[in-house]
């Protein structure tokens, strides 16, 4: 690029000549120098960042193929049943960290509960870590098979009743033994019995499971809608258009950064340009303006026109490219 001295250097040179010639409507020498080095800036500009943009675009289309397949299969699924949205009031990533806290609030209980048989550490942490994980498990599967039901009614209610009773049957079953074999104890060793020997221990057991049993019941409940193939097809949409939206946010800064510095180059080009024309006007002997001035030199900024790869223009989102395809056909 010119600097200001040379700008107006060849400009009085020019001027002195009478270049370009009044009646001329071609650009000077001095300009299409000026414009050739511009346009030269802005393709290496272009080149530079290209590879960038063509690894963006090669990851956004396979992401674009399948968000547009699964759409397509979610938006008949939703025709068909009459709504769009599915009914869910938690998320997914808080139903796990709900269901993570209550496997964790059940270890301490129930280890305290299972080490009044005074076996080793490792199979009392085995013990309760079992129960703990095992209590919301169940609720889960209890909670959708609630939440989804069935026709006729009974096909979900005898499994939901099985489970029900073998948790609850299963928890009370530990509290027996667990009283049972304090009061062997108390009678064969006439040991004292503390707070967490004590039969209460065994009840509070049993009671602090059957709620958090309730409680993620609850929980799967409001977490699943009732139909699993709306819910799996949503989960997925929108995953993947997260996944493009990166990916656009991504390619869209890099041309957005390569416009703004090819309009710098070019900016900073016409007003090069702006000086030479108005000091090469002032300095002419008949300070005439040349028909060439009249005209504005063209800007390389259309990359289809020029041949670039598609891939140098900014990413539409995924919703926006399917409602332009589908209104072109």
């Amino acid at each position: 690029m010119y600097s200001k001295a040379e700008v107006r250097k060849n400009a009085k040179i020019d001027a002195k000549n009478n270049i370009p010639a009044l009646d001329d409507p071609n650009f000077s020498q001095f300009e299409q120098e000026c414009m050739a080095m511009a346009n030269n800036e802005a393709r290496k500009i272009m080149t530079k960042f290209e590879p960038k943009l063509e690894i963006l675009a090669g990851k956004h289309k396979p992401l674009l193929k399948k968000y547009e397949r699964i759409s397509k299969d979610y938006d008949e699924h939703a025709k068909k049943i009459g709504r769009t949205e599915p009914h869910v009031e938690l998320t997914r990533g808080k139903y796990y960290l709900l269901m993570i806290f209550m496997v964790f609030g059940e270890i301490p209980m129930n280890t305290i509960a299972f080490s009044v048989f005074r076996e080793s550490q490792i199979f009392t942490w085995i013990m309760a870590i079992g129960v703990a994980v095992a209590i919301p498990w169940i609720a889960h599967a209890i909670g959708i098979l609630l939440k989804r039901g069935s026709t006729p009614a009974w096909k979900n209610l005898i499994p939901v009743g099985a489970l029900l009773v073998l948790t609850v049957g299963g928890l009370v079953a530990i509290g027996y033994v667990r009283t049972s074999y304090l009061n062997d104890m108390s009678a064969t060793e006439g040991a004292a019995v503390s707070f967490a020997n004590s039969s209460i221990m065994g009840v509070a057991f049993v009671g602090l499971n059957l709620v958090i049993l309730a409680a993620a019941i609850l929980c799967s409940y409001f977490a699943h809608d009732k139909d699993p193939l709306l819910q799996h097809q949503h989960r997925k949409t929108n995953k993947i258009n997260k996944k493009m939206r990166a990916i656009e946010a991504k390619h869209n800064k890099i041309v957005t950064e390569q416009e703004q510095k090819i309009n710098r180059i070019h900016q900073q080009t016409q007003e090069d340009i702006y000086l030479y024309r108005k000091e090469n006007q002032r300095l002419r002997p008949d300070h005439g303006k040349p028909k060439s001035f009249e005209k504005e030199h063209k800007v390389i900024l259309d990359y289809e026109e020029q041949g670039r790869n598609s891939s140098v223009k900014k990413l539409l989102d995924a919703t926006t490219q399917m409602r332009a395809k589908t209104g072109g056909k």
